[in-house]
């Protein structure tokens, strides 16, 4: 009898080993469709927030082009205005260099025609003076 219930004991243990194996490999497969199912749900988020996150992210570069390409149009024009006030700055100042180099040529002409004047005067005077003189000196 104690054949019998060792051969028992055998198969008890053979078939308690196979319900064992059984259980493992169905925990194992439960396990890893869970796992599967986790991972691909995590990774579809992941997915999503990448999209959202380059979609915000592409949405402020257009946004910042967007406000950049306005500030450089309004410097380009604020530029513009400046460069033309320059102009006429300089512009007003050019004439108002060639008026004060007229002016300064006019008078130097004005002063020099009154010392030719003088010169003139001067000569005609010494002249005068000189005729008197030479008639003095004849009825002399």
């Amino acid at each position: 009898m104690n054949d019998i219930s060792q051969v028992r004991a055998e198969r008890f243990k053979v078939n308690e080993q196979k319900r064992h194996n059984f259980e493992l490999k169905k925990l194992r497969s439960e396990n890893n469709r869970t796992y599967e199912k986790e991972t691909k749900r995590y990774e579809d988020m992941l997915g999503r927030m990448r999209k959202d996150y380059e979609s915000k992210v592409s949405n402020l570069e257009s946004e910042l082009e967007q406000k950049l390409s306005g500030v450089r149009s309004k410097h380009e024009m604020r530029i513009q205005d400046e460069n033309k006030r320059l102009d006429e700055e300089l512009k007003n100042l050019k004439m108002a260099h060639q008026d004060q180099v007229a002016e300064v040529i006019e008078s130097q002409n004005n002063e020099l025609e009154g010392i030719q004047d003088s010169h003139k005067e001067t000569l005609r005077t010494a002249r005068e003076n000189f005729i008197k003189e030479k008639a003095k000196w004849k009825n002399s």
